[in-house]
Parts: structure tokens; sequence; C-alpha cells
């Protein structure tokens, strides 16, 4: 528990800027609210379903190695169908979650980006908050009392 909070913790400030950076770009595009909030959704859907596949084949995995140390057979797994494109789409999902759960410093702040990013969306659409437009390539990003620097 302390080390999700501590993981929280770290990735936050990076979660924050692309978070900011996604809803910035897609507010300043066409469309309602609920199609902004829809365009956030894919990937980070597809990194969290394999995820989940990764997680459910270690599991699998382990409690086969523990009843195999025991003499006992396990049963078939979840993600063993026997149709070998479902068996390989799986394969396939369980590969990604892996490396994802291993560069995790690479998908925690993509995923909490994606939650941050909606949640600054609402509030811009509710008036509780203003997004700036973003800014064009090649220029810094700075605040705009900046007129008296030289």
């Amino acid at each position: 528990m302390i080390a999700a909070i501590l993981a929280i913790l770290f990735f936050t400030p990076v979660a924050f800027i692309y978070g900011r950076y996604r809803a910035r770009h897609l507010r300043a595009g066409p469309g309602t609210l609920r199609s902004r909030l829809a365009a956030l959704l894919p990937m980070p859907a597809l990194l969290a379903f394999c995820g989940v596949i990764a997680v459910i084949y270690q599991t699998q995995k382990g409690a086969a190695e523990r009843l195999a140390l025991r003499g006992e057979s396990a049963p078939p797994g979840l993600l063993d169908t026997g149709n070998g494109v479902i068996d390989f789409a799986l394969r396939l999902a369980r590969w990604v979650g892996e490396l994802e759960l291993i560069l995790f410093m690479v998908a925690a702040p993509f995923l909490l980006g994606a939650v941050i990013a909606a949640v600054l969306l609402v509030l811009d659409a509710h008036g509780t908050l203003a997004l700036d437009p973003p800014v064009p390539d090649g220029e810094p990003d700075l605040p705009s009392n900046t007129d008296h620097v030289p």
C-alpha cells in the first residue's frame, strides 16, 4: 500500500504535465465534452486490459507451479481457449501487459495523465477552470506576465 502511494506521488508531476497537454489539445479541437472524453479512453483502456491479462496469466502460472510441486495437475487456464486466433490475441495482449508492467515508469504517468486530462476537461466544461490554448511548437510555454523580461 505504501509503495502504491509513493508511486502515485512520484509520478503525479509528470502525469499532470501530460494530462494538461492532452486536455489543452483536446479542448482546442472541435467536439463536445463527451467526444473529448471518449478520445481519451482507447489507449488507457487497452493498456489496462493488457495489464489485467498479464496479471491473470501470472497468477494462474504461479498456481499451476504450486500444484506441480505438490504433484497435482493444474486445471486448464482461463486464457487457454483452444482457438488459435483468440489464443494468439490473448498471448499478444499478455506480452504487451508484461512489458507495460515492467516499464511501469512509462505506463503509470500515461494512465494517470489520462485521468487528469479528463478531470481538467470536465472542470473546463463546467466553467470552474479555464484551459489555456495549446502552445504552438517551438515557442516556450511562459506565463503572460513575462513581457517585462529583457
